[in-house]
């Protein structure tokens, strides 16, 4: 059900380099404010929608309101609970607000990549095999996004709840809408503020975050592509002792594999030198709010609203933070198959051509995809739990200063 409903309100067609889980991406963007426009080809007038609707949220979201929160950061520095309260919020609010500006300075790069992976979408999908896994890549990039996108949505609205619920002493003092508020604001227009604020700009680092993760997964889905170029070189009918029977060629299908692996190479590096400075400012924000949010968790009593917002707030963050892990992750090992793929093809049939054509091939394909933070870690499994310890060390510290 869920995959009949995604393929039609944003289908994937590889006959047409239409990229259903990156126009997904693109359109949330825009719906939350943020007008990434022209990279999926929509009409003008929704464009023009775009911006109009777009600039005034990300002034009064993104900027001012975070400009808001960190006056009340330096209004409170003489508290360890409500400075950890605060500095946690900031640092969401301005490691997406670096993101955001980021997108938007490498938006040619950005729509650069997109039109790529349209044409190579359309020029190497082509077997039965090839369209299926196509197929399967799409649906499972959409439904993270979806799943992303249902537990931050939730959270916010969860605390909003709370913020109508108990204005008083919720609105400017507890998590997550401690806020420096002017006072000539009317309090309906403080509430709808803060409530508007909070999911808003959740949603919208959800809708940058997602994005850069979309194209790594673009990436993987066309290594799969690459990997079934090989399945193609013998079909079953065909004899196997007459090369010339071949069909497709296997020079020239050797030849695109190696033309294509080289294109997703230079895409691979394109999008490294895109984000993997706001990836290592996202995963330093990252480390200091686990441990932070822990803290703010053993502080906190047991069962109470705050409490329940700030486990919500914290499975946002781990949430976030394995996505990028996990499909850096993907990325990594789907490369790494290359070589064994290409090396178990009938290669001992066919000329010395395509025999020294292979070795090359195998040999550049020894070098695996890597995405980094800031070229300093990669985007790993491993790198995940290692950010999880260095946060419960975090945790331990704060325990022993607020203790004391």
């Amino acid at each position: 059900m869920l995959k009949w409903v995604t393929d039609r309100v944003f289908p994937s067609e590889p006959a047409t380099g239409r990229l259903g889980s990156v126009d997904f991406n693109l359109w949330l963007a825009q719906i939350v404010g943020v007008p990434l426009n022209g990279m999926r080809g929509e009409a003008r007038w929704v464009q023009i929608v775009a911006l109009i609707y777009g600039l005034p949220v990300l002034l009064f979201v993104a900027i001012i309101y975070c400009g808001c929160e960190l006056y009340d950061l330096l209004l409170n520095l003489h508290s360890l609970n409500i400075f950890t309260q605060n500095i946690c919020l900031s640092l969401t609010r301005l490691a997406g607000l670096f993101k955001i500006s980021n997108t938007f300075y490498c938006y040619a790069d950005i729509k650069y990549i997109i039109e790529q992976f349209r044409e190579m979408t359309k020029r190497y999908v082509q077997s039965t095999k090839q369209k299926r896994a196509f197929d399967r890549g799409e649906f499972a990039n959409k439904v993270p996004l979806m799943i992303y996108s249902i537990l931050v949505s939730f959270t916010g609205f969860l605390g909003m709840w709370m913020l109508i619920r108990n204005p008083i002493d919720v609105a400017g003092k507890v998590f997550p809408f401690r806020v420096y508020m002017p006072l000539w604001l009317p309090n309906g227009i403080k509430l709808a503020y803060m409530s508007f604020s909070v999911i808003i700009s959740a949603l919208q680092i959800v809708a940058i975050d997602y994005l850069n993760i979309t194209l790594m997964n673009q990436i993987c889905l066309q290594l799969q592509i690459l990997n079934l170029t090989f399945d193609e070189l013998l079909p079953l009918d065909i004899n196997p002792l007459d090369e010339k029977s071949c069909e497709p060629d296997p020079n020239m299908t050797l030849r695109a594999a190696i033309k294509h692996h080289c294109e997703l190479r230079a895409l691979g590096l394109h999008i490294e030198m895109v984000y993997r400075t706001p990836v290592l400012i996202q995963f330093v924000a990252s480390l200091v709010i686990f441990g932070v949010t822990g803290f703010q968790a053993i502080v906190t009593p047991a069962g109470s609203n705050g409490a329940v917002l700030i486990y919500f707030y914290c499975g946002c963050i781990f949430c976030e933070l394995f996505l990028y892990c996990w499909f850096g992750n993907e990325v990594h090992e789907q490369s790494k198959t290359l070589a064994s793929s290409a090396f178990s093809a009938p290669w001992y049939r066919f000329d010395r051509t395509y025999q020294k054509s292979l070795l090359i091939f195998i040999t550049n394909a020894q070098k695996p995809f890597l995405f980094t933070a800031g070229s300093f870690m990669g985007l790993s499994l491993p790198s995940f739990a290692g950010i999880l310890s260095k946060s419960y060390s975090f945790i331990a510290v704060l325990r022993q200063v607020y203790s004391k």
